[in-house]
């Protein structure tokens, strides 16, 4: 019996012991997490800190353009650039106005049911001349339907129909064969209008008047206080001028 109550004693202290062990190896467990924890979490921080640190510190290259525009410092060996980009704008910028240029001339074309070659004659003499070319195409579909070799009844020549007396008002070295030619009949024709134009002190309606009745006649009629209006003038004009 006493035996059995030392081995009692000492089984009990085993265990005892035993548990106390197994507590403080727990807890050096828990500590040594805490402290991979707190490891890990100041590493961590560090790399932010570190990439922050190289992103604020980064040199961002400023373009040429860039420069350019606020002003910066250009050097030497960057003018050559400059003067490079320069000229490839102005040459995209060409280009841009030429691919307009076409499209609207073809848009003439269509609308007036002429050639493209045609059109392109009466836009690029009108613009030379200072006059709207659709103004212009208006007065030739009126006057011709766009037939370079038409004869009037009183004489009239041409796409403009103009008469050889009112050419040789206009230039005296005109000749029946050259207001058979499109681009000096053309020429010819516009230079008369805007003669039209600026005696009537730009009155479109007047000028266009004169160039199919004659300056005398509706000088006249007006004198007269009689309206020279004989539906002409609207049938070029319409809803666009």
């Amino acid at each position: 019996m006493h035996k059995k109550m030392l081995w009692f004693s000492i089984d009990l202290q085993t265990r005892n012991l035993l548990r106390k062990s197994r507590l403080r190896n727990n807890g050096i467990k828990r500590l040594m997490s805490r402290l991979s924890n707190l490891v890990f979490a100041l590493t961590t921080l560090v790399c932010m800190v570190t990439v922050v640190h190289e992103l604020f510190s980064l040199q961002i290259p400023v373009t040429l353009e860039t420069r350019i525009m606020e002003g910066g410092i250009i050097s030497d060996s960057e003018i050559p650039e400059i003067a490079a980009a320069k000229r490839m704008h102005q040459a995209a910028l060409a280009q841009e106005d030429r691919i307009m240029l076409e499209r609207e001339i073809e848009d003439y074309a269509g609308k007036f049911s002429v050639n493209t070659g045609l059109a392109r004659l009466i836009y690029d003499i009108s613009i030379d001349e200072g006059l709207e070319p659709e103004l212009v195409l208006n007065i030739i579909w009126q006057e011709s339907r766009f037939k370079t070799d038409a004869i009037g009844k009183a004489g009239e020549i041409g796409l403009m129909q103009i008469k050889y007396g009112t050419a040789l008002c206009v230039d005296p070295g005109a000749t029946h064969k050259k207001l058979l030619d499109p681009a000096y009949n053309i020429r010819i024709g516009i230079k008369h209008l805007k003669d039209q134009l600026h005696f009537f002190r730009g009155n479109t309606r007047l000028a266009l008047l004169a160039y199919n009745r004659g300056r005398g006649k509706i000088n006249s009629l007006l004198s007269d206080g009689i309206n020279p209006s004989n539906g002409y003038a609207a049938r070029i004009l319409g809803n666009n001028f």
